[in-house]
């Protein structure tokens, strides 16, 4: 289900509240995950450092775009009435966003750049030096708060979409499963999960991920029955991402496996009782804190999170730490990943999705607190 132009429109109107209420006459972005979400163009392009792919929001009136001339006809899917500056190739040339700021009556705005610790200015700071130069009259300001504001707040096309590649996501990771012969490598496993989650129609311009882990050793060592096997994924979907985490057995269960399974599955669940609207990421994280005291476990660190944000980029805020004070508005979408590591060195890690709703949450993605088997 590709983004409408209508999907697109409602996010610029979204942020020309905020642009209001910050006092700012313009928003440029050019990091990668803001140029995604504010326009839908998701192209490689702008992977290529060396072509910046700009894109200016103002107060009021149409956007504009200093972007890779090849890639305009695209992005006009997505934002019909865009400005269009397009260059040719390399070098960059700022001239063309002077053009394009002074063409749109900014050359002397507020202009809120991605200037906070979660976003990546889309070009050189010194090239950044000479289109201020050139625009004396332009004043800048940190656009990061309200663009992170704009982005923990799901849409309904946003949530379909997420549900859609985790359900994807876990499709491949069964037939994956079915897959499995004794005897296979974890390095053949992780490829065999990544070929199916390909084969299910992950967007491959965006990409999904494979982390693996298993008892039997290194990756090149055979996977035999009795092992375990740990496997965080995802596909991804329009941009958007999967990630989840399940563990796997080979075999039948061992009564040691079982009760491990058991110990993580009861800090997932603590750690899910306490999602709510109007919830803090932090009640969260202290919630999964106080289950690992109880399991025997050491308590979470100040700076260590058993969780985060999701979509468009795989790790977004809020971090469920201890320090992430983020109220969880319905809309906000968080995985919840409890993870402890056995005297032996295992990572025992699992993961799902949830999205906070009015009276409390919904799965995104479902079943991390069973113990997986493969018949062997």
């Amino acid at each position: 289900m590709p983004v409408s132009p209508q999907e697109i429109g409602g996010r610029l109107d979204r942020l020309r509240e905020r642009m209001a209420a910050a006092g700012l006459d313009a928003v440029l972005v050019g990091d990668r995950y803001d140029y995604w979400y504010l326009t839908g163009h998701q192209t490689r392009e702008i992977e290529k450092v060396m072509r910046p792919m700009l894109f200016i929001v103002p107060a009021s009136g149409a956007p504009s775009a200093v972007v890779y001339r090849q890639q305009g006809p695209a992005l006009q899917r997505t934002v019909p009435d865009v400005r269009l500056f397009g260059y040719e190739d390399v070098p960059f040339d700022t001239g063309l966003l002077v053009e394009a700021l002074a063409d749109a009556g900014l050359a002397g705005a507020r202009l809120g750049l991605e200037l906070g610790p979660n976003h990546r200015l889309g070009l050189p700071y010194t090239q950044l030096q000479e289109v201020l130069a050139a625009l004396p009259g332009i004043t800048i300001a940190d656009a990061a708060p309200i663009l992170d504001d704009l982005m923990l707040h799901k849409t309904a096309y946003e949530i379909a979409t997420l549900k859609a590649a985790a359900d994807l996501s876990l499709g491949a990771f069964h037939a994956a499963l079915d897959r499995f012969e004794v005897g296979m490598t974890e390095t053949g496993f992780a490829r065999l999960v990544g070929a199916e989650i390909a084969a299910a129609g992950s967007v491959l311009d965006v990409a999904g991920h494979v982390s693996t882990y298993t008892t039997a050793g290194p990756g090149t060592h055979p996977i035999g029955v009795g092992d375990t096997i740990w496997c965080d994924f995802g596909g991804s979907l329009e941009g958007y991402q999967a990630d989840i985490g399940r563990r796997v057995v080979i075999g039948r269960p061992s009564a040691e496996q079982l009760a491990v399974q058991d110990t993580v599955a009861e800090l997932f669940r603590r750690s899910l009782a306490a999602v709510r609207p109007g919830a803090l990421a932090s009640d969260v994280a202290r919630a999964c804190s106080a289950a690992m005291v109880d399991a025997g476990l050491p308590p979470l660190g100040g700076r260590k999170r058993i969780g985060h944000g999701l979509g468009l980029n795989a790790g977004e805020a809020p971090s469920l730490g201890l320090e992430d004070h983020t109220v969880l508005d319905p809309g906000v979408v968080i995985c919840i990943e409890p993870r402890f590591f056995l005297p032996s060195g295992e990572k025992v890690h699992i993961e799902d999705v949830v999205v906070v709703t009015e009276d409390g949450f919904d799965f995104i993605s479902q079943g991390a607190e069973r113990l997986l088997v493969v018949d062997a």
